[in-house]
């Protein structure tokens, strides 16, 4: 038997030894050592003694080499108590599409045992410090700027075995709990290395960073949840390395993404819009904020930041969160038909208007609960009791805030009744002439449910490729009311961002990991860091969230969705007022707003292409994307901590024609841009060479 096995192309390197562990991986083009010697898989079983015990193999492997790939078998496991079991495990390794491709299977599990999950391939970064940064797609987009640092503070109390591993994975799965994309990214100045799942039934997958004593470990994680007989294997998993910036990772996926994906056809009034207002109508305690008959001036109010779609909730007689399934036009205003006159007079004034349902949420004390049918559709946890979750408001006193006020389970997406229910919502929005129907939470991954009388497996790991194909229903069911109905959710991941026109983001805009950025005068650390989502799917139209008053840092974070290429969400009081109500965030909206009109082609319909076409050259730490449409390319320049940055910006193969900027505030000498605190320039290009 020979020491050790070797995977090698132009574009990789990969070593193994005798036991199956990775030695060595490289990048040849760069020279770079990527990993270093670790095992590469991990069982977590159920022994019926222990519910989680680690597991890896025991004994000799037996080493199939053929051109191009190796594959490792071992016959034997052994649990970290020193147990042991007879079982097959077959793992490989080969080269493909520049990179490995990597997969696991399993044959007939002993008696009493059961995987629950697989971690797997385990890689331990050789260099994981500064200046590594490692792109993510948790809360949309997150960009890692310390990994080692990020993993220190990862301590869970008393939740978990920090003696063992401390990780860095709470809410890091994907789809939709609460990564968007199923890869992540190790990017060093101009080089990285992709890291990625293709998986086309959109399974539960964990994405994980790891300290094991000196080591920084990542890796995936599957959950077969298997016993008996049978045998279990792993979608493909491929490690590329690349030359470049994080935008050549990006593309691999997008690249396997085009093979499922084709992007909405957006209807005119949701491509064309800015963003909307977000307003409660009356809330969960009975307070009501606005009536049907003030749509037409909060209407007014928004258009002067440039908003000219208003977003209703708790529009109901039930008020916000409460008394789901049921939605009843508030009869104390006129019902059903006030509520459409007040939607037709925002129409007629070119106004446009979305109608809130929650895409899942039943409360225990609704009709549709107690009469059974909610019982049967809703999510089982693992003993079986139903998955319930709260939300609990309030006025000014303490008590319904401090105390659960309303009690939610939570619809399984499998059941057909429910989906008859949401289809009755979309066409109760028609009825009342919303041009835009929106299902709350649908984007998001719940509980997985065990309960076997749905007829999915237990626990329902499958269940956001269910909810993609629910959205299809729904979105084809939406259309067929009528093509130029819109239909968007609440949550982001890319396998159901094909069944909506418009997503209301949950995720990474202005916050920052250095949030004393200000007080200690020092360029921020967005979380959001380039908005990878965006890099691999520029086309997807999301908002921004969270802005609340004029002293929640606006300025700021308007640049932030500018530069994103965000639409904006304005939730003024959390959603209590309207925009008028916060006036210095309605002027510098609706200037921002007026920019990216007046260069329409390119800030808003063109795609966001990060920094591929254009380069800063700066002492200080700027913000920049850009924006491509045909011949013009909007270079977008911010900064946020200094009186004053002076930078240079090199368009190769461009002209730079002119210069703008929100508050008017920027100058460009035609070789050198002057930026004050605060400001945001656009720099429009227009292509030379061909």
């Amino acid at each position: 038997m020979k020491n050790f096995y070797t995977l090698k192309s132009s574009t990789v390197s990969a070593v193994f030894d005798m036991n199956g562990n990775l030695t060595e991986m490289t990048n040849p083009v760069t020279g770079r050592v990527l990993f270093a010697p670790h095992i590469v898989w991990r069982l977590v079983a159920d022994d019926k003694v222990c519910k989680e015990t680690e597991m890896t193999s025991l004994g000799p492997l037996e080493v199939q080499e053929t051109p191009g790939r190796l594959t490792f078998t071992s016959r034997r496991i052994v649990s970290e108590f020193g147990q042991s079991w007879p079982l097959r495990v077959s793992w490989s390794a080969a080269l493909s599409e520049n990179g490995i491709c990597w997969q696991l299977e399993f044959g007939e599990l002993p008696e009493n045992l059961t995987v629950r999950e697989v971690q797997f391939p385990v890689l331990s970064i050789r260099e994981p410090e500064k200046p590594m940064r490692v792109h993510t797609s948790r809360a949309v987009s997150e960009e890692l700027i310390d990994l080692p640092a990020r993993i220190r503070e990862s301590f869970s109390s008393y939740m978990a075995p920090d003696n063992k591993y401390l990780r860095l994975d709470r809410d890091m799965i994907y789809p939709g709990r609460c990564n968007s994309l199923n890869f992540f990214l190790l990017q060093w100045e101009n080089e990285g290395l992709f890291y990625g799942c293709k998986d086309a039934r959109f399974e539960m997958t964990g994405h994980s960073f790891e300290g094991e004593k000196e080591k920084i470990n990542t890796f995936m994680t599957r959950f077969p949840f298997k016993s008996g007989k049978g045998f279990w294997r792993s979608p493909e998993f491929y490690i590329i390395p690349y030359c470049g910036d994080f935008t050549k990772g990006a593309a691999i996926y997008r690249k396997w993404a085009d093979e499922w994906f084709t992007p909405p056809s957006v209807p005119a009034h949701i491509r064309k819009s800015q963003g909307w207002q977000r307003i409660i109508l009356k809330h969960q305690y009975g307070e009501y904020f606005f009536k049907y008959a003030d749509l037409e001036k909060a209407y007014e109010e928004g258009l002067k930041a440039g908003l000219d779609t208003l977003f209703l909730f708790g529009w109901t007689s039930e008020g916000m969160d409460a008394g789901y399934p049921a939605y009843t036009a508030d009869a104390s205003q006129g019902g059903k038909e006030a509520l459409r006159e007040s939607i037709m007079k925002v129409r007629k004034r070119g106004g446009h208007v979305i109608l809130y349902f929650n895409g899942q949420l039943i409360e225990t004390s609704s009709a549709f609960y107690r009469s059974g049918a909610g019982r049967r559709a809703c999510l089982k946890r693992e003993d079986g009791t139903e998955h319930r979750e709260y939300y609990n408001f309030s006025n000014t006193g303490s008590f319904c805030r401090q105390f659960i006020d309303k009690s939610f389970v939570v619809a399984c997406p499998s059941s057909k009744e429910w989906m008859d229910i949401l289809k009755k919502h979309v066409d109760f929005a028609f009825e009342v002439g919303a041009d835009s129907v929106f299902f709350d939470q649908l984007g998001a991954a719940a509980y997985p449910c065990c309960d076997p009388d749905h007829g999915h497996e237990v626990p329902f790991v499958s269940q956001m490729n269910r909810k993609r194909e629910m959205l299809r229903e729904l979105y084809e069911y939406t259309k067929s009311k009528d093509p130029e109905m819109g239909l968007g959710i609440e949550c982001l991941t890319d396998q159901t961002a094909q069944y909506s026109d418009f997503v209301h983001l949950v995720g990474n805009v202005a916050q920052c990991w250095n949030s004393d950025w200000q007080q200690k005068c020092e360029p921020p650390q967005v979380k959001a860091g380039n908005y990878l989502f965006k890099a691999v799917f520029p086309e997807i139209i999301i908002s921004d969230r969270d802005i609340q008053h004029n002293a929640d840092n606006v300025i700021f974070k308007v640049n932030q969705l500018v530069l994103q290429g965000l639409i904006s969400d304005a939730a003024v009081f959390r959603c209590r007022g309207s925009i008028d109500k916060a006036p210095l965030y309605q002027e510098y909206l609706g200037k921002a707003n007026a920019l990216r009109e007046k260069y329409r082609s390119t800030l808003l319909e063109g795609h966001a292409v990060q920094s591929r076409f254009h380069r800063i050259i700066s002492d200080d730490e700027v913000q920049t994307n850009s924006f491509i449409s045909g011949n013009e390319l909007a270079v977008v320049i911010s900064q946020s901590w200094k009186d004053e940055v002076v930078c240079q910006v090199e368009v190769p193969g461009y002209e730079i024609v002119c210069c703008d900027s929100i508050s008017g505030d920027t100058y460009w000498d035609g070789s050198a841009l002057k930026l004050p605190c605060r400001s945001l320039a656009v720099l429009l290009c227009c292509r030379t060479v061909k």
